[in-house]
C-alpha cells in the first residue's frame, strides 16, 4: 500500500525504532496519502460540478389559451405553496 519510497526513512532507520514506533510512522505516512487522495479526488469532483449546467423554469402562463392545462394546473398549485 505504500510505496518504496514512502517507506524509506522507516526501512533505514529501522533498528533504531520500536515495532510499535513502526507501526506508528507506517499508520501515519499510510493515512497521509490516504488524505491527500481524498482530497484530490474530491477537488476533482468539485471541478466536474462547476461544469454541471443547471436549467430552471419558473411557469406563467398568464391565462394564455395555447398552455395545455397541465402546465396550468402546475401553476396554480406553484400559486398555492
Amino acid at each position: 500500500m505504500l510505496s518504496d519510497e514512502e517507506k524509506k526513512d522507516v526501512i533505514e532507520n529501522k533498528s533504531k525504532y520500536t515495532l510499535d514506533e513502526i507501526k506508528s510512522k507506517l499508520s501515519v505516512i499510510y493515512f497521509d496519502k490516504q488524505v491527500k487522495n481524498s482530497l484530490n479526488e474530491s477537488a476533482k469532483n468539485d471541478n466536474n460540478k462547476e461544469k454541471e449546467v443547471v436549467t430552471t423554469f419558473d411557469v406563467h402562463t398568464d391565462g394564455d389559451a395555447s398552455i395545455p392545462d397541465w402546465v396550468k394546473d402546475v401553476e396554480a398549485i406553484q400559486n398555492k405553496l
